[in-house]
């Protein structure tokens, strides 16, 4: 990159901090109600908290999320008027006016700023279309990768289309040295700026997917592409101008070859769901020459015709004839590929574990209570490297435990005749993000008997015993079952593998 005043952002980003442009700040300023309705878009009751400020942060939230001209003497008296202008985040004409978004972002005891383009439904925005190279703030698909990418100490760590560089401001807490790419050259400047007033500096390039670094390899490469499923090449930050959705097989596919030994790459990606086939053949498909580990979760469905709207209403512009045109050969598209749908989800692989019981963790979690968290991810990526000390005697020789926040619930209910019917036991954890797993008499008996003492074989034999079952057939039910369990956080078993 051509590089900036650092000096300057320096300073602006103090001067930032102190006007308490920040999202506690900014909550504290504006009050509940108002700063609830910047999140609606509704920019009203932010205006009329401020009416009578004419201070920094009063400036700065007219500016940058207000959208609105700041009288230049006024801009002078409370801002670093010059270094905004030499960082390219605002203009100076009649009135001072915002080139740039410029947001509060951060961890609970960090705050960064995230410089981007204006979205098509922000203040002082309305219905313009975005450009051709428009380059996105934080959204619903940054925050999702942000959340579920475990977060370990890594000497290397990559962000493949980094875009404002939302992604990357996370990996630079826990990443030595942190590469972030983009094809976008005006993605790349912006990231520049983000990292510069976030008291970040990444190391920043400009390619297609993983041309920009040939040949090396990171302990953590996450990914939220430009994958969505559309015809050409309209929009730099979500099309790829690749057929279908070709692009996440692409990512996932080269990732591997640049994933350090016991690497992790997390990768937010669309796919087909195509006419007489499962999605999850399809998306197995993709992993299956990776040789890595690998759970893929499907977190949203759409119909074409709602997948279509959505991403004609995110680049704004006006309705009419051409954006009805754009629809129809949008639908077309997807028609002639059979698709009945299109799935939203990220694909994880690990490279160095042993691949889980099974081959590839393929699910939907579009129906689960939440989302996972980054520790939650990397435990279930620990306890699958660990299967490959845990074959079926090593594993009926263990003695898992019950982890802290085990619900097991078991109930009867009234049945038709006035009796009463005992239900399925139900098994979670307390503010899991997995729904409750039922289990059968048997099942719901075995995890009873795990104490950390008692081994899987012991546990299978006592319950044969009690159901008069066959002792052979229960303990292949229970090697089953436990690895299941042991997945889905309900057991844990003390000698499960480290994911490195």
């Amino acid at each position: 990159m051509s590089g900036i005043d650092l000096a300057a952002a320096r300073h602006v980003r103090q001067v930032l901090l102190d006007s308490g442009f920040t999202a506690d700040g900014l909550l504290g300023a504006l009050g509940p109600s108002a700063y609830a309705a910047l999140g609606r878009g509704e920019p009203v009751p932010a205006r009329r908290a401020l009416a009578e400020r004419r201070d920094a942060l009063a400036s700065l939230v007219e500016l940058f999320v207000l959208g609105a001209q700041v009288p230049v003497d006024r801009a002078r008296r409370t801002l670093p008027l010059e270094e905004l202008t030499a960082l390219g985040l605002v203009d100076v004409g009649p009135g001072v006016t915002a080139v740039v978004d410029v947001r509060p972002y951060g961890e609970s005891d960090t705050d960064w700023y995230v410089v981007s383009d204006h979205g098509p439904d922000s203040a002082g925005h309305e219905s313009a279309e975005v450009a051709v190279d428009h380059v996105l703030g934080v959204g619903g698909a940054s925050l999702t990768l942000a959340q579920i990418t475990p977060r370990r100490d890594v000497p290397r760590a990559l962000d493949l289309g980094t875009g404002c560089g939302v992604q990357a401001l996370h990996l630079g807490r826990h990443a030595v040295h942190v590469v972030a790419t983009d094809r976008n050259r005006r993605a790349l400047r912006l990231a520049e700026v983000t990292a510069a007033l976030s008291g970040q500096e990444w190391d920043l390039r400009e390619g297609s997917l993983f041309e920009p670094v040939a040949g090396e390899t990171f302990d953590l490469v996450v990914s939220n592409p430009p994958f969505v499923i559309s015809p050409g090449h309209r929009y730099t930050y979500r099309d790829a101008g690749l057929p279908a959705d070709d692009l996440g097989r692409l990512l996932v596919q080269q990732a591997p070859a640049h994933l350090a030994e016991g690497g992790t790459a997390v990768v937010l990606a669309n796919w087909l769901h195509v006419r007489g086939q499962d999605w999850r053949d399809r998306v197995a498909e993709w992993v299956a020459p990776t040789g890595c580990d690998a759970w893929v979760a499907q977190r949203e469905v759409q119909d074409p015709a709602q997948y279509v709207g959505l991403w004609l209403r995110d680049a704004g512009g006006s309705p009419g004839d051409e954006q009805d045109r754009r629809y129809e050969a949008w639908l077309d598209e997807l028609t002639d590929m059979d698709a009945e749908g299109v799935g939203f989800g990220w694909v994880v692989l690990h490279r160095g574990g042993t691949e889980g019981a099974g081959g590839p963790r393929i699910e939907d979690v579009s129906t689960f209570p939440r989302l996972p968290r980054g520790d939650e991810v990397a435990a279930l990526l620990s306890v699958r490297a660990g299967w490959g000390s845990h074959d079926a005697v090593a594993l009926l020789a263990a003695a898992p435990v019950r982890p802290p926040g085990l619900r097991l619930l078991a109930e009867d209910r009234a049945g038709d005749g006035g009796g009463l019917q005992t239900w399925p036991s139900r098994a979670s954890l307390a503010d899991g993000w997995r729904p409750e797993v039922l289990l059968d008499a048997v099942g719901a008996q075995l995890l009873r008997s795990f104490d950390g003492a008692t081994t899987v074989a012991e546990a299978a034999d006592r319950a044969a015993a009690v159901h008069s079952l066959d002792p052979d057939d229960v303990r292949a039910g229970a090697l089953i079952a436990v690895r299941g369990l042991v997945e889905d956080g309900l057991l844990l078993l003390a000698a499960a593998a480290p994911a490195h």
